[in-house]
């Protein structure tokens, strides 16, 4: 009877022992998953950081150009509006200059 009992305590020593490698084992290997996770996390962060700061640049560039192209527009309005109220300007100064003498000089 007592050598039973001595192979059952056995039996139960060696079933704890490999209960507890297995453990240990789903332990190491979720501790393996969540490094693996981590690292997939960390490569798809620095990923999207770098598209944003593509996109990011990319819409600067979009906005330089658009910028000078408006700018160009209104210089070039403008300056056209300058030499139509030059060539105005320039029919009508022998009229104004003679409004003047006339004016000055009865």
């Amino acid at each position: 009877m007592e050598a039973q009992g001595e192979q059952l305590l056995q039996s139960l020593v060696d079933h704890e022992k490999a209960v507890l490698a297995k453990v240990e084992s789903a332990r190491q290997e979720a501790a393996d998953i969540i490094e693996k996770a981590q690292a997939q996390a960390a490569e798809i962060l620095a990923n999207a950081r770098s598209e944003a700061d593509r996109l990011t640049e990319e819409l600067r560039a979009e906005g330089e150009t658009q910028a000078a192209k408006i700018r160009s527009e209104i210089t070039e309005g403008a300056g056209g509006e300058a030499s139509r109220l030059e060539a105005v300007a320039g029919a009508n100064k022998e009229r104004a200059v003679a409004m003047v003498l006339e004016r000055v000089l009865p």
